[in-house]
């Protein structure tokens, strides 16, 4: 679990090094490139480790994800000021048209999965307490036989 967690937060760590190496070249389509690349792949990292550990993480864990999606939005805010600066305010709304879209959909992944896993929990409860009831009403039959044929 933490192997996920991680591999996102050294995704984000990985903008901060783009965006430092641009900021010291100068602005670049090359370089916007490179850090909307690496963006968009912390972002996915990100939701893959929510979603594929979504309820089942301890709060050290939940922590350090919160604190990377913390830190990609102050990366999209610098992504933004980047991408305006260099004159591509178009291509800046068409990307975060996607990464809402894509924030959406892992949104809504999300839901699903804990409403299956309260869902489950459910099943769990009854399945235990149909078992509890069996077992109580075999031992009430038992010892009522006992009985019987001790009188």
């Amino acid at each position: 679990m933490i192997g996920e967690i991680s591999a996102a937060i050294a995704a984000v760590q990985a903008i901060n090094t783009a965006i430092a190496q641009i900021k010291e070249a100068g602005n670049n389509a090359q370089g916007l490139g490179i850090i909307i690349e690496r963006f968009a792949s912390a972002n996915e990292k990100v939701q893959e480790a929510e979603a594929k550990h979504a309820g089942k993480m301890s709060v050290g864990e939940s922590t350090q994800l919160q604190i990377a999606k913390r830190r990609m939005e102050a990366h999209a805010q610098a992504l933004k000021d980047m991408l305006l600066m260099a004159g591509l305010a178009s291509d800046y709304h068409e990307i975060m048209n996607r990464v809402e879209e894509s924030r959406i959909r892992h949104e809504k992944q999300i839901r699903l999965i804990k409403k299956k896993q309260a869902e489950r929990r459910k099943m769990l409860a009854l399945a235990g307490t149909i078992f509890f009831g069996w077992v109580s009403l075999m031992g009430f039959i038992w010892f009522a036989i006992w009985f019987y044929q001790n009188l």
